[in-house]
C-alpha cells in the first residue's frame, strides 16, 4: 500500500535527508494496530521533475502485527507516474487554463529538461485522467471549504469548469499540497485509475 507523506515537500530536501531516515510511521490501516511500524527497506524510484531527472530512495514499513507493507511517498510524487506532480499540474494547466496545444507544452518541458521525454500522448493520458476525476475534485474542494466554495459545476461549461478546477488546485498548493491533502481526505490517489 501506498502513503503520500508530507514530510518532504520538494525535492530538494528529499535528497537531502533521505539518508537521516527520520521517517516514522505509525498505525496500521489495514488491521488496526496503533504503534510504530518497523522500517522495511527500500527501494529505487526515477522522477522527472521540470528541470532535472532524478533517483530517489522510497521508505517502506512493515506492520508487525498483520505483515501489510506500506511505501511512503513524498507528496511531490503521484503513485505509479515518472512525472512529478508538478510536471503533470503544469502540462494540465497549460492545457486546460493557457488553452496551448499538446505539442507547445512538450516542446517547453523538453526545452527546460533535457531528461524529459513527455510525449503528446502522455498528456493527452494526463488529460483523460484529470476529466476521469473533475467530479471527484470537486467534491473534495467542497468538502475542505464547504461555506465559501459553492462552485456548482454546471453552472459552468466543460472548458470553464475544468480550467476553474486546475485553478483552484494551483491556488491550493500555493499554502497547501493539493497531492497530499486529496489523498487525506478521499480514500484514493490524485489521478488515479
Amino acid at each position: 500500500m501506498l502513503i503520500i507523506d508530507n514530510l518532504f515537500k520538494n525535492i530538494t530536501n528529499n535528497l537531502l535527508l533521505e539518508e537521516k531516515n527520520i521517517q516514522h510511521l505509525y498505525g496500521c490501516s489495514s488491521c488496526g494496530y496503533e504503534g510504530m511500524l518497523h522500517r522495511h527497506g527500500h527501494y529505487k524510484r526515477n522522477v522527472v521533475t521540470l528541470t532535472q531527472h532524478f533517483v530517489i530512495s522510497i521508505q517502506r514499513f512493515l506492520c508487525p502485527s498483520c505483515g501489510k507493507t506500506f511505501s511512503l511517498l513524498p507528496s511531490f510524487l503521484i503513485p505509479y507516474f515518472i512525472y512529478s506532480y508538478d510536471v503533470v499540474i503544469y502540462c494540465l494547466n497549460s492545457v486546460f487554463t493557457l488553452k496551448n496545444k499538446f505539442t507547445d507544452v512538450c516542446s517547453f518541458l523538453h526545452n527546460s529538461n533535457n531528461q524529459c521525454f513527455i510525449s503528446i500522448q502522455s498528456i493527452g493520458f494526463f488529460k483523460k485522467r484529470f476529466l476521469s476525476k473533475v467530479d471527484i475534485v470537486n467534491s473534495f474542494f467542497a468538502s475542505i471549504d464547504s461555506f465559501h466554495y459553492d462552485c456548482d459545476l454546471s453552472f459552468f461549461t466543460k472548458d470553464k469548469a475544468q480550467a476553474l478546477l486546475i485553478s483552484k488546485i494551483m491556488d491550493f498548493d500555493v499554502c497547501n499540497s493539493f497531492n497530499y491533502q486529496f489523498f487525506r481526505k478521499t480514500p484514493r490517489y490524485f489521478l488515479s485509475p
